[in-house]
């Protein structure tokens, strides 16, 4: 996991938890929907060397807490479990023992992207870091789409360097109980058409996905030059 991030910008997993969990987090995050806790999502692109927030079309969030673990126990139950755990097992490490992963404060994030073709432009999560106050270091997102088929579309796709300032893309489907964590302050992505063929009021066909960040106490870990993943920002925003 360590070596993963420290050398490549990312790690994943398919077997974090098994399909009945997936499956169980998956109805649990219906429920927040139905209820009325997703609105419209956002997120933040690179415009001439500035960060303009955006909607992304036929994508909708919310931000689960403690307030919703009637409704969601065992969402809430996993956040906290990641939050508490992930961090020290990460800063115990010698590959990320300078990144000082915080387990007193997150984000999360609870999207869901609709079938007929919905998906995420390009953007760094953390374009801005300390400029605005923004800790966020390492991204973690474990997908809730225990049924997921090759033509369901939707995939990740980040963006590495491999020498010279050769960009290599990396496409991930989002499938049930795939995990995957990435730097939050370097690595370029976006979320291909989901579902292109698809109706967009098909329910079955909705993309999933429960995203936590992380934050650093060490502010020299957020856009730091000596990083090996620090040129990507202006390769892909030129």
């Amino acid at each position: 996991m360590a070596a993963g991030l420290t050398n490549k910008g990312y790690y994943t997993t398919n077997h974090i938890l098994p399909a009945d969990s997936i499956a169980e987090l998956r109805s649990q995050a219906i429920t927040l929907r139905r209820k009325g806790h997703f609105e419209q999502s956002w997120s933040e692109k690179i415009v001439d060397g500035e960060a303009v927030r955006f909607d992304k079309e036929g994508v909708y969030a919310c931000e689960p807490d403690g307030q919703d673990y009637y409704d969601a126990p065992d969402l809430i139950m996993y956040m906290s479990v990641l939050l508490q755990t992930l961090p020290i097992a990460l800063n115990g490490e010698a590959p990320t023992a300078d990144m000082d992963l915080s387990n007193q404060s997150f984000n999360a994030k609870l999207a869901v992207t609709s079938p007929g073709g919905s998906k995420y432009p390009l953007h760094i999560d953390n374009p801005q870091g300390l400029s605005v106050g923004d800790a966020r270091k390492l991204t973690c997102i474990l997908y809730l789409n225990p049924k997921y088929q090759p033509q369901d579309g939707g995939k990740i796709r980040i963006f590495l360097s491999e020498g010279d300032d050769k960009i290599v893309p990396v496409d991930l489907p989002p499938e049930g109980g795939r995990l995957l964590m990435f730097w939050s302050d370097e690595i370029p992505h976006e979320v291909l058409a989901t579902a292109p063929d698809g109706a967009r009021d098909d329910e079955s066909l909705d993309r999933y996905a429960l995203t936590i960040w992380i934050p650093t106490t060490n502010v020299a870990a957020i856009h730091n030059d000596a990083s090996k993943f620090s040129s990507l920002k202006d390769l892909m925003f030129p």
